[in-house]
C-alpha cells in the first residue's frame, strides 16, 4: 500500500488529484507532430494563415479556403469545425467543435482576441434572400454583411449570429440564442431574438 506522507509515483496523482504533466520528451514530439500537420494544411489549403502555436484536433477540422484568406492568431484552441471563405480570428481564441465559421466570398467573419465559441455556433455572414415572389427562393441569390466579434466575447452554445451583426467588446450570448442585432460592449444577451439580460461589471 502506498504510503500517503511518501511522494506520489510518476503516474499516479498528488493530494490535490492532479496528475503529472506529460515529460519533456513527449511534449516536444507532440509539437513536432503539430507543426507537421500545419505545415501539410498550409500545403493543401494556399489561403490558410496559422499563427504561432495552435492546438488543433485534427480530426474534427475542415478548411475551405477560397476565396480566402482563413487567417489564425498565435495560441489559438481549434477543437474542430468548418471555416470558409474569408476569416480571420485573433490571438488566444477557443473554437468548440462543431462550429460552423464563414461561408461567403463576399462577405468575412472576424474574431477578436480571447473569445470563447462554444459547440454548434454558426457564424456564416450570408443568407438566402426570399422577399420576392415572382422567384423562387433558390433565384434570388443571397444577401448578407460581415460578422464582427470583439476581444473577450463568449459566446455560447448552439448560438447563431446572423449576417452583417457586430459584437462589443466582452459580449456574452447565452445558450441557443439567436442574435439579430448589435450588441454594445459587455453586454450580456440571450434568447430568440437575442436581448439584453445584464451587463458584466
Amino acid at each position: 500500500m502506498h504510503d500517503a506522507r511518501e511522494s506520489p509515483g510518476p503516474d499516479e496523482p498528488d493530494r490535490a488529484g492532479r496528475r503529472p504533466g506529460p515529460n519533456v520528451a513527449f511534449r516536444i514530439l507532440r509539437r513536432l507532430y503539430v507543426e507537421t500537420r500545419v505545415a501539410l494544411l498550409k500545403r493543401r489549403h494556399s489561403g490558410l494563415v496559422m499563427g504561432k502555436r495552435p492546438v488543433i484536433d485534427f480530426s474534427r477540422v475542415r478548411f475551405d479556403t477560397w476565396p480566402g484568406p482563413i487567417v489564425f492568431g498565435d495560441y489559438c484552441f481549434i477543437w474542430g469545425g468548418d471555416f470558409m471563405g474569408r476569416v480571420d480570428i485573433g490571438d488566444w481564441v477557443t473554437l468548440v467543435r462543431p462550429c460552423r465559421i464563414g461561408g461567403s466570398s463576399r462577405y468575412k467573419v472576424l474574431i477578436g482576441t480571447g473569445t470563447w465559441i462554444g459547440p454548434n455556433a454558426y457564424l456564416v455572414p450570408a443568407t438566402h434572400a426570399f422577399k420576392r415572389r415572382d422567384l423562387t427562393i433558390s433565384q434570388q441569390g443571397s444577401r448578407g454583411g460581415d460578422i464582427i466579434v470583439g476581444e473577450d466575447c463568449w459566446i455560447g452554445a448552439n448560438v447563431v449570429i446572423s449576417p452583417g451583426v457586430t459584437l462589443g467588446r466582452g459580449v456574452v450570448v447565452g445558450a441557443n440564442s439567436v442574435v439579430t442585432k448589435d450588441v454594445p460592449d459587455y453586454v450580456i444577451v440571450a434568447g430568440c431574438p437575442a436581448g439584453p439580460i445584464g451587463r458584466r461589471e
